[in-house]
């Protein structure tokens, strides 16, 4: 956005200079780098938004443009019609581009540049149609008339507020990203223990508030010391690594899944009940048994315990001492087995 507004000041220095140096080339220069500052507010739009409509047809645009502003530079009507065609267009790709469907991102400040994009395209196209068919009442670019004065200030406006509202938008995403690394473990990708208590948490609330079930499992990979210690701790990486991602094959969109800490990770199923719990670890057990023989040379096995959500579990560490009492039921009895809070 930085560089948009820094070809727009290139630009306008051009055009100031253009009557003095060099018409022809400075007016053409004047008309290119207002085409690559769209370009460039495009782009960034794209970047923020992903996969917008038009690439090709903005760039093509902004090519054509100020090359038949300069082959037709000596047709005044030609070229403020071409011009100002050429760069409404421009505009109308903006426009289109924050209109696009993009869910809920980015809605505020997509508003602002949709509006001051379109204002300055319909005026754009307006100065365009009035000098080239209506030349007598636009006969040069600095003729004070009330379009041509509309659209010289607008398009400082306009700038001004499509750069804060990109700007705006730089600022939800770097917050958004920073909130994300902080509840994000780095080496698995999985959530971390801050962002698992604050989802499961809300997990825990929906499920107390609509009667329905819910499954915590508690996941201690066995032995875990031991592979650093005799392998390396990029060996004990892979296991961890290896284990989030069949966690991920195992679970549900609607299910959660975390690296608790070290070793341990947290599965949280919704709607879930003892058997279908019972199900999932089975299977986690069954993948990282293979995945670990074939991938690492040695099985993958873990510990764990399973608590169901109870009448008497007021809050969620309730349900996760109890979790981990289960757990540490399933190393005494010899690890490599599920226990079942309540039941063992």
């Amino acid at each position: 956005m930085i560089g948009a507004a820094v070809l727009q000041a290139l630009a306008w220095v051009a055009l100031l200079l253009a009557r003095a140096v060099h018409d022809r080339f400075l007016s053409t220069l004047w008309i290119t780098l207002l085409g690559a500052s769209l370009v460039s507010i495009w782009h960034a739009i794209d970047c923020w938004l992903e996969r917008r409509p038009g690439c090709n047809f903005v760039r093509a645009v902004a090519f054509l443009t100020p090359m038949g502003y300069g082959l037709g530079f000596d047709s005044y009507a030609w070229r403020v019609g071409w011009s100002n065609a050429g760069l409404a267009a421009m505009l109308g790709a903006i426009v289109l581009a924050c209109a696009w469907p993009a869910g809920k991102k980015g809605r505020r400040w997509r508003g602002v540049v949709l509006v001051a994009a379109a204002a300055l395209m319909v005026v754009t196209l307006g100065r365009g149609i009035l000098g080239a068919f209506f030349t007598s009442l636009y006969p040069e670019l600095r003729t004070p008339h009330p379009l041509n004065v509309a659209g010289a200030v607008l398009q400082h406006v306009a700038l001004a507020l499509i750069t804060m509202a990109l700007l705006a938008a730089w600022h939800e995403e770097a917050s958004a990203a920073l909130q994300q690394l902080a509840i994000t473990d780095g080496l698995t990708g999985l959530l971390n223990r801050r962002g698992a208590m604050e989802h499961a948490g809300l997990a825990f609330a929906m499920a107390r508030r609509h009667h329905e079930p819910l499954a915590l499992i508690l996941v201690d990979l066995d032995h875990f010391k031991r592979i650093n210690d005799t392998l390396g701790h990029e060996m004990g990486d892979k296991v961890l690594q290896l284990t989030a991602e069949h966690l991920r094959l195992c679970l549900r969109q609607t299910d959660l899944s975390c690296r608790w800490g070290g070793e341990e990770f947290l599965v949280v199923l919704r709607h879930c009940d003892q058997a279908q719990a019972m199900e999932v670890d089975a299977r986690l057990r069954t993948l990282l048994q293979r995945a670990g023989q074939a991938q690492l040379g040695s099985p993958v096995s873990f510990s764990s315990g399973l608590a169901l959500l109870q009448d008497a579990d007021m809050d969620l560490d309730a349900l996760l001492r109890r979790a981990d009492t289960a757990l540490y039921a399933a190393k005494r009895a010899g690890r490599d087995r599920l226990c079942i809070s309540g039941t063992d």
